[in-house]
């Protein structure tokens, strides 16, 4: 089927190996998606992003907005791993700054020049444009046996990074009106 043949087109993401994870299970989930899905009539694509994103902030810089551009999704969902939670987390929010305080996979930060440089007149935070809590209470009373949890502590390290990149890239492409995709990120 060709994209305008789906009602929704959903990209997903998960991410590649940190600090001692080597087989990420964010990434997995990804990988075990099918292409296509129907719900309550509606024929849905899911792009499954073939390879684990790299936990290099610079990586992401240069992957994230090629992701997006190439594949005009109308939901975005980013899926991170947190590893001392037994929970899944849906987060409401990331924040421009901090990233400097944690290395990355290549033992780079993303300093505070290249934050004001890329970011410097962008919001300090930003929020998805999804109906947060409708979406943690559908996902809670869907009837799957697991806690699910809202959450606005996405962090500053990989994960948050990469929300807040594309939320900012959406606000630049779009603006907060009706047209352009809707992000969301959640923790395992």
């Amino acid at each position: 089927m060709a994209q305008e043949d789906y009602d929704v087109t959903v990209l997903v993401t998960g991410f590649g190996e940190f600090q001692d994870i080597n087989i990420n299970p964010s990434f997995e989930i990804t990988s075990l998606l099918p292409p296509e899905i129907s719900h309550k009539g509606l024929t849905i694509r899911l792009i499954s992003h073939p390879e684990p994103l790299n936990t290099a902030y610079h990586s992401i810089l240069t992957t994230i907005p090629q992701l997006l551009e190439q594949h005009n999704p109308d939901i975005v969902l980013h899926i991170g791993l947190v590893v001392d939670r037994d929970y899944f987390a849906i987060e409401k929010s990331a924040l421009r700054d901090g990233y400097q305080l944690l290395p990355d996979i290549a033992r780079k930060v993303f300093t505070k020049a290249e934050s004001k440089k890329k970011w410097g007149k962008s919001l300090e935070r930003l929020e998805t444009t999804l109906d947060f809590d409708d979406v943690v209470d559908r996902w809670k009373k869907g009837g799957v046996k697991a806690d699910v949890r809202g959450s606005d502590d996405v962090g500053n390290f990989n994960c948050g990074f990469l929300y807040y990149l594309s939320l900012e890239h959406f606000l630049k492409e779009w603006g907060w009106g009706e047209e352009g995709a809707v992000f969301c990120m959640c923790h395992i």
